[in-house]
């Protein structure tokens, strides 16, 4: 069984990943700028998120020019071009998934309830129960759509 010491040791182990990820994100911000140059050097088929003004969306990067950005099926123009982020699954999934243990513990600790509940005395089970679905919940949701994208490569003067 786990002590309450335990529990919050679980708790802040995922809000410091979440924090140190989020951190590491920011810090690892490419010059944003108006030199459509840093597309340029990026290799075909990087994996990146263009904001566009007629639409957008994630896809690998095909060619680019002085002219036009190619990517999938997708031919932008340079002016319609708002911005362009590095993707990042991985860290997307990893951020979502401390957050979600960090709040799969308190719900955990909110369900077992006090020592008269219905499950006893077992806050540190469900704590931890808690912890491994709100990890796996939060990973599954943040990171096919990764919502903590990647460095700015690009951005519309």
């Amino acid at each position: 069984m786990m002590t309450c010491p335990a529990i919050r040791q679980i708790a802040m182990f995922g809000i410091a990943i979440s924090v140190l990820a989020i951190t590491t994100s920011a810090l690892a911000q490419a010059p944003a700028g108006s030199n459509w140059d840093y597309l340029k050097a990026l290799p075909a088929q990087t994996k990146i998120h263009v904001s566009a003004d007629k639409g957008g969306g994630t896809c690998k990067l095909l060619s680019v020019d002085d002219a036009t950005l190619i990517c999938g099926k997708h031919t932008f123009q340079r002016a319609d071009v708002k911005s362009v982020k590095l993707t990042r699954y991985g860290v997307s999934t990893a951020v979502g998934a401390g957050i979600g243990a960090g709040i799969g513990v308190g719900v955990g600790i909110g369900l077992a309830g006090g020592k008269d509940s219905f499950f006893g005395d077992d806050k540190g089970k469900f704590a931890a129960a808690g912890a491994g679905i709100g990890a796996v919940l939060g990973g599954l949701i943040t990171g096919p759509a990764d919502l903590f994208r990647g460095p700015t490569v690009y951005r519309m003067p």
